[in-house]
């Protein structure tokens, strides 16, 4: 940049009033149209569709210290790129879902959040808690489970192993959620646990196994379903699984010891399914 010397342009009075202020030094004057940062380089736009992309990703189960090394960032800046509230970029409407794999005509599918926990408390202190977790716990308050989820979601957010989804509808609301669990890699098994309202469950389980089976490889799918859970045995069965075998007297509750009801699925009956 070149300088000039402030007697060449301004008048007498005005350099005069100016050197009351700045005597000797040397002053930048900014254009009166200057641009907003990043608007002539195009960095703004530039780092406007990184953080959607980063966003986007990690919906589809990239975990943050993938994403750090793949865009050069530390794993906070992913965090905070992530968790950002009331940016463009966090409404859903923004992305261009139209190839987005983790979406269905019912259900989009991404990586459960901290604040999920909300969605879960209705159902902790119930008779429900035992047919999800095969136990009953001790009465537990609000900011204990908040707590309780919040750590659970954290410590899974970068695992390929236990990979914790949350259910929306295609405008964004909360209607259920689950998990993948990948305990044996090398013979390809795996199962499941979801929960939330019947048709969006079941069409984001089908995303889930369609992943599972899929893109991971993995070689067959099997759950279990304490005796009474009519519901899950029910979406099981629908779903093309298949009942295995029965452990009798498996979990103690109210007195008494209840069976539990063990099904599966191989990937090739689920791939004949979508033909």
């Amino acid at each position: 940049m070149k300088y000039r010397n402030a007697s060449e342009l301004l008048p007498a009075q005005l350099l005069q009033e100016l050197q009351r202020y700045a005597h000797g030094q040397i002053l930048y004057v900014p254009s009166a149209n200057r641009k907003p940062w990043g608007a002539g380089t195009g960095a703004k736009s530039l780092y406007a569709r990184r953080n959607a992309e980063i966003r986007n990703q990690h919906s589809s189960g990239t975990g943050m210290h993938e994403l750090g090394e793949k865009f050069w960032i530390s794993e906070d800046a992913v965090r905070k790129i992530i968790y950002t509230k009331g940016g463009a970029a966090m409404n859903a409407k923004a992305f261009d879902y139209s190839q987005y794999f983790w979406q269905n005509q019912w259900v989009r599918v991404r990586r459960s959040r901290p604040d999920d926990w909300q969605y879960h408390d209705a159902g902790y202190n119930s008779e429900e808690r035992f047919f999800t977790d095969g136990e009953q716990e001790l009465p537990t308050g609000e900011d204990v489970w908040k707590e309780k989820r919040e750590t659970y979601i954290k410590a899974n957010e970068n695992s390929e192993k236990w990979i914790c989804l949350a259910f929306e509808t295609l405008d964004g609301e909360y209607k259920g959620g689950g998990n993948l669990r990948f305990d044996d890699e090398r013979n390809g098994v795996f199962d499941y646990f979801v929960g939330g309202e019947e048709r969006y469950v079941a069409a984001a389980l089908q995303l889930m196994l369609d992943y599972a089976f899929n893109e991971r490889r993995m070689n067959k799918c099997q759950t279990c379903f304490i005796e009474g859970d009519a519901y899950s045995m029910k979406m099981a069965e629908k779903l093309g699984f298949t009942k295995e075998g029965v452990l009798r007297g498996k979990v103690f509750h109210k007195g008494r010891f209840w069976d539990e009801h063990h099904y599966g699925m191989f990937a090739a009956e689920f791939n004949a399914q979508q033909k």
